[in-house]
């Protein structure tokens, strides 16, 4: 989903772009001695700089920096490297502070900077497997997927604690985030790309929607199964991400496995530069030895955000606008975990999901594209000026099974979204655990919603 401007992630997004990004301790004694570096070669000197998502975001922003107005922009850190010199390199790691000298939590740094090191491995095989042209480019979207957060380490976030509390409990981050700051760290991260003019491949990657382009989906897996194996597998998302990850790679569920401990092995060389035991390269293949994770965590529901969010749906003239509005209310305001809006192609006969909130870390709803024939009785609520709420029995009879495997079959609202007597398409929401009930109250709300945003185009 893109940014909007009024979001309550704006103004911290452009606070924290403006922080001094601080370097492990491991990385300034690399770079220390600009003589030494002579002798070591640019693939070396990049993957010491990879191991360090500090480092790698200064020595990048430096870089494009220095070709403002020029048209090609770097977008890996050894090519950032190659244009800055080693004595610019030098000089960038001397003058940036330490994370044992700015972090309040600087163990809590750097263990999220280790697991974005290992995505950003995981991204690189992938890209490799793939034979893609630029793994370093991939490797770098991956390395700074989790900006946000790392962001509110360095800062100092007060609700800090409450935040990494709620992530213990291995819930979806976003969730967690949510609850704990009022908004998403991924739409931070989102954000804070945007205002630092970070890369192209690094900002689209913080994009629900970039799902269908190969390269986004590539770094969204990586770094969702990175987000797993340091939580011991143990996660909401059960097996899911390591099948999206076999599938990118062409193998069976067990090879992917196999081949992530492989990973796993070369990340452990490095792992005393974070602080960390090195990780059991077992930890993926262990997902089918767990019970089903299940955490029933909420949304809480906001009137302020609903209450506002409705008058400013009223005056939207913008669809587009309008229409990521709508989602950011049924989100915030509704406190529904899942809102996906589909349009209605062209062809007045395909659906294909186009805004989401709440999905960034379930990749396989941004590719989602069903024929109407295939939705069964759900094709009606295109027919229908009233939404619909499906639940029980009803769900597990009549779903499709594509929507099944998708949704997990929980109860949800389904509304058309109109503009004057064009139908646009429809819009989906659910809470996503079946131990989180829809109410009387919610289904009002959501009609409420529907309503304003057909209202104001008609």
């Amino acid at each position: 989903m893109s940014l909007d401007k009024d979001a309550p992630y704006m103004d911290e997004a452009a606070r924290l772009a403006a922080v001094e990004w601080p370097i492990l301790e491991a990385s300034a004694a690399v770079f220390a001695d600009p003589d030494a570096l002579v002798d070591r070669s640019l693939r070396e000197l990049a993957r010491y700089a990879e191991r360090d998502p500090g480092l790698s975001l200064r020595l990048t922003l430096h870089a494009n920096h220095s070709r403002r107005g020029l048209r090609q922009e770097v977008h890996a850190v050894g090519d950032a490297i190659a244009m800055l010199g080693l004595q610019n390199v030098h000089q960038e790691a001397a003058s940036a502070p330490r994370v044992e000298d700015i972090v309040a939590q600087p163990q809590a740094y750097r263990e999220m900077a280790a697991q974005s090191r290992l995505a950003a491995m995981i991204a690189a095989e992938i890209a490799r497997e793939r034979h893609d042209t630029e793994p370093g480019e991939v490797a770098l979207a991956a390395l700074l997927n989790q900006l946000g957060l790392l962001a509110l380490l360095v800062a100092g976030e007060p609700r800090l604690a409450r935040l990494m509390e709620m992530l213990e409990l291995n819930a979806l981050p976003d969730e967690a985030s949510y609850i704990a700051l009022g908004y998403a760290t991924d739409d931070l991260s989102r954000a804070m790309a945007e205002c630092m003019h970070l890369p192209e491949l690094v900002t689209g990657t913080l994009r629900t929607a970039n799902v269908v382009h190969p390269r986004a989906f590539e770094v969204m897996v990586a770094s969702a199964v990175a987000w797993q194996i340091f939580r011991g597998m143990d996660t909401v998302r059960g097996d899911r991400d390591l099948r999206l990850l076999a599938g990118l790679l062409e193998e069976n569920d067990k090879a992917a496995a196999d081949r992530l401990g492989e990973v796993i092995g070369r990340f452990n060389a490095d792992a005393t530069l974070y602080g960390i035991e090195p990780l059991d390269p077992g930890i993926p293949a262990g997902v089918w030895l767990k019970p089903d994770h299940r955490l029933t965590l909420a949304l809480a529901r906001r009137a302020d955000v609903l209450e506002e969010g409705l008058v400013a749906l009223a005056g939207e003239t913008d669809r587009t606008q309008r229409l990521r509005r709508m989602l950011r209310v049924l989100q915030f305001g509704a406190g529904l975990n899942r809102v996906v809006f589909a349009r209605l192609l062209r062809d007045g006969e395909t659906l294909r999901a186009e805004h989401l909130v709440g999905t960034l870390h379930e990749p396989e709803f941004s590719g989602f594209v069903i024929n109407l024939a295939g939705l069964g009785p759900f094709a009606t609520v295109l027919e229908q000026e009233t939404p619909q709420w499906w639940r029980g029995e009803d769900i597990r009879q009549q779903m499709p099974e594509p929507l099944l495997q998708l949704t997990g079959g929980v109860d949800c609202f389904l509304g058309r979204v109109t503009e004057g007597e064009r139908v646009l398409g429809l819009v989906y929401a659910d809470r996503r655990s079946p131990d989180l009930a829809l109410t009387a109250q919610d289904f009002r709300t959501f009609k409420r919603v529907l309503a304003t945003v057909c209202g104001r185009a008609s």
